[in-house]
């Protein structure tokens, strides 16, 4: 496989990932939004779940840097996708 192949490759990969994922993080945004300031469990539950989109966020950005680096004619696209999302970023 070339190195272009590859690299549209794992930027086809690193999207398909992201997809589910942005998914999930829109439905926590709006169910924390219907929810309010309501039941404490849920509203845990859901910060939980904004961890690990966070969490697997970062892994899948660190893993497509990775293998987007040491090409020397990689298109650098896989390295300038942006994985966050401003409503969740600073959620821990």
């Amino acid at each position: 496989m070339h190195d272009s192949e590859l690299d549209h490759s794992m930027a086809e990969l690193v999207h398909d990932l992201r997809q589910p994922l942005s998914t999930i993080e829109n439905s926590v945004y709006y169910l924390k939004i219907l929810l309010g300031s309501g039941p404490a469990d849920a509203l845990e539950q859901l910060r939980l779940i904004e961890q690990q989109i966070n969490c697997a966020a970062r892994s899948l950005a660190a893993a497509a840097r990775v293998l987007g680096t040491g090409r020397p004619h990689s298109t650098g696209a896989i390295d300038s996708l942006d994985l966050t999302k401003p409503e969740t970023a600073g959620v821990t």
